[in-house]
């Protein structure tokens, strides 16, 4: 045996050197590494302007735009544009190019479309009943929707006015500002750790008052959307007198929630003190809003309303599709939040925006 080895030992070490060369050249030796979702991405390029400024009627005509992909794929075929510019309409709008590639990387890029301008009166007005109407669907505490719920809400519907929503187990809370003296930001933090998504009516003076907060919004996918600017009566100025102070007290909302956040807030709207006239609501129409009432209401804004007379106001008014108007000013509306909601989830009940009822 050791004969064997001593002969042949000088073959067995280059074949053991080979085996080993072998062995170490496959497994560090430099490898081309694949493409793969961390080194191919995509890129827009948008030609022309980044903002772009148009007059009332004026047409848009998309500048262009080009696509790469580090990885040279085709991205024609994956491009989205969203937009919701309309011409016809003072305001800031976004265009939004979004493309992906095939391993799931996506980039997106914003233009955006400054329209300025007034808006005509346009004389069908006159022929719409402009009497001014207070809001005051009752509703009851035994589960039931609102009987009158059925033939107003077909009335309002013409109008893209809602009072309530399907007869489904889902609920709509939606928030009106009342005053600077709220507990609006306490309650966001609830809705937010119960994962809820709620929707919150401003006017103009609160939004510029609480940047910090309508980012915060925008950033856990809240809905925020039109107070007017002062709380007025809105049919003393659906006149064609007046109708460039009506355009104001909507679009001085618009422009100071796209100062303060840089996007576009949404098209929901919310009469002051729920007192509309039907010319006021086609007029919201017309400018590409949707408005919504409540099928729940009460005394909420009273400052002596306590947690439990808020989560027993709130819990024994509830019916399918119930849109909850609640006002953040009193403390009992905060600290029944968290308790109303599990409560409501552990009835099979879920919450929405109203911005989603069709």
């Amino acid at each position: 045996m050791l004969y064997w080895l001593r002969k042949y030992a000088k073959v067995i070490i280059v074949i053991f050197i080979v085996i080993i060369a072998f062995i170490s050249f496959f497994i560090w030796k430099p490898h081309h590494k694949e493409k793969s979702d961390e080194t191919c991405y995509p890129q827009i390029i948008l030609k022309g302007n980044q903002i772009i400024s148009l007059k009332v009627g004026e047409e848009y005509e998309e500048p262009g735009y080009a696509l790469k992909d580090s990885c040279g794929e085709k991205l024609e075929n994956r491009l989205e544009i969203q937009s919701g510019f309309r011409s016809d309409m003072p305001g800031t709008y976004e265009i939004i190019y979004k493309v992906s590639n095939q391993y799931g990387n996506f980039t997106e890029e914003k233009r955006f479309i400054m329209v300025k301008g007034d808006i005509a009166y346009q004389d069908q007005y006159d022929k719409i009943d402009n009497t001014v109407h207070g809001w005051g669907i009752p509703n009851k505490k035994d589960g039931a929707r609102p009987v009158e719920a059925g033939s107003v809400r077909e009335n309002l519907l013409k109008y893209d006015a809602y009072l309530i929503g399907n007869d489904e187990k889902t609920l709509y809370l939606t928030f009106d500002e009342g005053s600077n003296d709220t507990y609006l930001e306490q309650i966001v933090d609830v809705l937010n750790a119960n994962d809820v998504k709620a929707t919150f009516f401003f006017c103009r003076r609160y939004i510029l008052d609480h940047p910090d907060l309508m980012k915060k919004l925008v950033e856990t996918g809240h809905s925020v959307g039109n107070h007017t600017a002062n709380h007025y009566q809105m049919p003393l100025y659906a006149t064609r007198e007046n109708f460039s102070k009506y355009l104001k007290e909507i679009t001085a909302v618009e422009e100071a929630f796209k100062q303060v956040t840089g996007t576009s807030m949404d098209r929901v709207y919310r009469e002051p003190k729920g007192e509309y006239s039907y010319r006021s609501l086609q007029i919201m129409k017309d400018l590409g809003y949707k408005t919504y009432f409540w099928s729940v209401a009460y005394l909420d804004y009273a400052e002596n309303v306590s947690k439990e007379k808020a989560l027993q106001e709130l819990t024994s008014r509830v019916h399918n599709g119930a849109i909850y108007l609640i006002h953040p000013k009193n403390k009992g509306n905060y600290e029944a939040m968290d308790n109303f909601i599990k409560t409501m989830k552990q009835q099979g009940y879920r919450f929405d925006l109203v911005k989603n009822i069709k």
